[in-house]
């Protein structure tokens, strides 16, 4: 019984330090990734591999905060971060929502993308196969992430895996990795458009 329980004890000890290793190299490639661009191809499909939606967009990045999710089709919806705020413009209802960026709960994705000094990082196991990381939430999240990142820190395709089993597949390409312009990362409200500012 002894024998058993040191086995027991090293495995709970080899699992512990794997997901650690996993979570630090991941990290690591996400440093690398200073400044990023890529066009996209989402597919989304419920948990019984039925196709809900296809879509298409671009998205910029710049460590730590800063982002421009742009989707083009089918609805052009921009999430931009500034650093400060989150900015969610809808043209098509011609509507605003303005977020401190410390308080988005909606995008852990794109917060641990950017910062590795985030406190969201403390709410999940990463799990790794080469180049492919699995970020499953040890809190009450919905979410679980899959992404494939090179060692260079360049990003292939990643996967947003929902509570009810839907994915959202976005495979990336024309990555392009350096410095991105400032000015992807600045917003202002355009004229005649209602503004729910939520920073109260």
């Amino acid at each position: 019984m002894k024998k058993l329980g040191l086995i027991l004890c090293a495995l709970v000890l080899f699992s512990s330090s794997a997901w650690a290793d996993a979570k630090d190299t991941l990290q690591q490639r996400l440093a690398k990734m200073d400044g990023f661009y890529a066009q996209f191809k989402q597919t989304v499909k419920t948990a019984d591999n039925q196709l809900v939606q296809e879509g298409k967009g671009e998205i910029w990045l710049t460590r730590p905060y800063y982002f421009n999710w742009l989707m083009t089709e089918p609805d052009e919806t921009e999430i931009i971060s500034d650093g400060e705020t989150v900015w969610v413009y809808t043209p098509m209802v011609e509507q605003v929502t303005a977020t401190w960026f410390k308080d988005i709960v909606d995008n852990r994705f794109l917060l641990l993308l950017t910062d590795n000094e985030s406190q969201v990082w403390n709410n999940y196991q990463v799990n790794r196969r080469q180049d492919q990381f699995d970020l499953i939430p040890t809190d009450d999240s919905s979410q679980r992430f899959v992404i494939t990142i090179l060692p260079t820190g360049m990003i292939s395709n990643f996967t947003i895996v929902e509570e009810d089993g839907q994915n959202s597949f976005y495979d990336l390409s024309h990555q392009k990795m350096g410095a991105v312009d400032a000015k992807k990362f600045q917003f202002t409200v355009p004229a005649n458009v209602t503004l729910d500012d939520q920073r109260q």
